[in-house]
């Protein structure tokens, strides 16, 4: 029984060339090319892929938001993350959504055959670096992962709350709140509440 693979890319160029590569191998039935997160959910509901290369970002959704979707469409799908963005925001919100593999544009062809084959076998295609990398983004490596308490906060400030209205909306203490600051600003090596939001969002994580 051939895997049935879905493509997901809005530059459709790209996506029927690697299709045309794909359908030529036995093992293999490609069931859609979608160019964009609605035509994916569409083709996931009707065809149940197997497998899907997902492109991050496309119109009017990126990967994490989609993701989900995709699952609750074709439950056991399996998803290949193929992006040309080489961002360490986008690895770790990729990664942190649960994708069975994760390749950027500029790796060769048969990489991307190599990581189909072997997520369609049902192991994972990711480097040790990119987990590594996603580590040193986030500081789960070292301990120092922000706690979801403290990534709410940083979206509360990000959103210009002050630390009265952030403990307003949280129904905790101004204390608690300055607490939990102190906490950020040691994680993220941060000294104010500006620097903080800014470095979470240059480490993606404030997009979860």
């Amino acid at each position: 029984m051939s895997t049935k693979v879905l493509l997901v890319d809005d530059h459709f160029l790209f996506a029927d060339a690697l299709g045309s590569v794909i359908r030529a191998l036995p093992e293999y039935e490609v069931v859609g090319v979608a160019q964009s997160g609605a035509q994916a959910i569409s083709i996931a509901r009707t065809s149940r892929p197997d497998v899907i290369l997902l492109d991050y970002h496309l119109p009017g959704y990126d990967a994490a938001d989609l993701i989900p979707r995709l699952r609750s469409l074709s439950p056991g799908v399996r998803i290949v993350i193929l992006t040309s963005d080489t961002s360490d925001g986008t690895l770790v919100r990729g990664l942190r959504s649960g994708v069975e593999g994760y390749l950027t544009k500029e790796r060769a062809l048969d990489d991307v055959l190599d990581a189909l084959r072997v997520v369609a076998a049902g192991d994972k295609y990711l480097t040790d670096e990119q987990v590594a990398r996603t580590h040193a983004v986030t500081g789960e490596a070292t301990g120092d992962a922000l706690t979801e308490r403290e990534l709410e906060i940083l979206r509360l400030l990000a959103q210009g709350k002050p630390s009265e209205g952030i403990a307003e909306e949280l129904t905790i203490s101004a204390n608690t709140v300055r607490t939990h600051l102190q906490n950020i600003f040691s994680k993220l090596g941060a000294h104010s509440k500006l620097e903080a939001v800014a470095t979470a969002n240059a480490r993606g994580l404030l997009d979860r």
